[in-house]
């Protein structure tokens, strides 16, 4: 007899739960409907790295918890603005990445403003990677465009689902 296939949404929700580092696979089972078995197959390898998130969102609703409305309402204001404008130049850091990385290099100059169009990409996108990815001229394509590749294709593919 075949195993019933689990809806892809269900799954998702599984993997996003186990993520926040907030819940046990049995957990996961109970609140998903799913067998420990299956929570176990669909957690496998996946790092709870989410904990860090659901960290400063508790920080951040307990202290806007203990404003006035006046107050929440700006400080909303003011963060949605930042993020989207933060969004913003991560996208354009990754359409110029795009540019950089099919551009024809002709000499050194342009392997090197391609490397340093990377660099400066993963800097702005992530920050803590970017900052260590050394800038090699004559090996750009294994040391830069290997570091950004992965990046790049996720954050591609995230614009390209909004648009």
């Amino acid at each position: 007899m075949a195993a019933k296939s689990l809806d892809p949404s269900i799954a998702a929700r599984v993997v996003a739960d186990w993520r926040t580092g907030e819940y046990s696979q049995r957990q996961l089972a109970d609140k998903h409907k799913i067998s420990t078995g299956k929570a176990a197959q669909l957690t496998k390898g996946v790092a709870q790295d989410a904990a860090a998130i659901v960290s400063a969102g508790i920080e951040y609703r307990s202290a806007l918890a203990a404003q006035g409305e006046r107050m929440v309402s700006a400080v909303t204001e003011v963060v949605d603005r930042k993020v989207a404008r933060m969004e913003y130049l991560n996208d354009a850091a990754i359409i110029n990445v795009r540019e950089a990385m099919t551009a024809d290099c002709a000499d050194q100059q342009d392997y090197r403003h391609r490397a340093t169009t990377i660099k400066s990409a993963l800097e702005v996108v992530d920050p803590q990677r970017g900052t260590g990815v050394a800038v090699q001229i004559n090996n750009t394509n294994q040391v830069v465009e290997g570091a950004a590749r992965e990046l790049v294709e996720s954050r591609l593919a995230a614009l390209a689902a909004r648009e």
